[in-house]
């Protein structure tokens, strides 16, 4: 068996370790900004009959981005929904095929959001419109859309890394090894 050098396995893990931290701090805080802006939002309405005019849009694109990226969150640490009553049952060998055919169809579906998502920001770079209220572009405000699912795309990609190169001595997860 071939070994692999430390020195590669490490950058790679310093590269996962960048990818992960800033995952986390978008989330922060695009979670963040929403809290605070829409408590700023209430406070302002109910105490002193006013408002930021722009604080809707720019909570739901906060929120948009937030699942954007939440999505690669949840494959990463392994908090989505998994249905997996059947596939428990299931032989080992049997298991891990339907496994890595899940993780295929993840990352073709993946594949065609991150497409799609391209088209749609290139699209509004094109046309150069902006937010009815938030003084940005909509290209700007939309390109979480690609970038959430680039994101998605690598964290199914390092699952069927996982899943391929596991023996089944050890949980080799992508969260345990960051």
């Amino acid at each position: 068996m071939q070994q692999r050098s430390p020195r590669g396995n490490k950058a790679n893990m310093n590269l996962r370790g960048v990818i992960n931290r800033l995952e986390e701090g978008l989330l922060a805080v695009l979670l963040t900004l929403m809290t605070v802006l829409t408590f700023v939002q209430v406070v302002l309405r109910y105490a002193f009959n006013s408002g930021i005019a722009w604080s809707l849009e720019a909570t739901t694109y906060s929120f948009a981005a937030l699942v954007f990226i939440g999505m690669s969150y949840g494959v990463r640490t392994h908090t989505h929904i998994a249905v997996d009553l059947f596939t428990r049952k299931l032989p080992k060998k049997i298991e891990r095929s339907v496994n890595i055919f899940a993780i295929a169809a993840c990352l073709v579906y993946a594949a065609l959001m991150l497409y799609g998502s391209m088209v749609f920001v290139e699209r509004l770079l094109d046309l150069g419109n902006y937010a009815r209220d938030v003084p940005a572009p909509k290209w700007l405000l939309t390109v979480t859309m690609p970038l959430g699912f680039a994101l998605l795309a690598f964290r199914f990609l390092e699952a069927g890394w996982h899943l391929l190169h596991d023996d089944g001595s050890q949980n080799n997860s992508p969260e345990e090894q960051a």
